[in-house]
């Protein structure tokens, strides 16, 4: 493998083309090309766009490097206050609001 970093794989945008591919891995072109035509690659998906062939970059990332770290969701503050079109008698279901309420624990519907 050539010595591409994760940062500059990520950097070729959304897709690339199989011979960026190969310098990434430190193969030739036509070793790929050949592969995809038999239906032997099976390392990232292959996106046909007529007769162009594209690679997404997030399946050579995680291929290389494993899945991104993803950071746990936090829930949003109520922004009832700041948005004009939410009222305050809006659920926070409809606003994308977590309530706060210490300690209540609510029944789930149909359980």
């Amino acid at each position: 493998m050539a010595n591409w970093t994760r940062e500059e794989v990520e950097a070729e945008g959304p897709t690339t083309e199989v011979p960026v591919l190969a310098s990434i891995l430190g193969v030739d072109k036509d070793t790929i090309y050949d592969s995809i035509r038999r239906g032997d690659w099976t390392m990232t998906r292959v996106l046909r766009l007529g007769r162009r062939i594209k690679i997404p970059t997030v399946d050579i990332v995680t291929y290389l490097f494993g899945p991104a770290a993803v950071s746990p969701a936090v829930p949003s503050r109520c922004r009832h206050d700041d948005l004009l079109q939410v009222t305050a008698h809006e659920s926070q279901s409809q606003c994308g609001c977590t309530p706060v309420v210490p300690g209540a624990v609510h029944q789930l519907r149909g359980a």
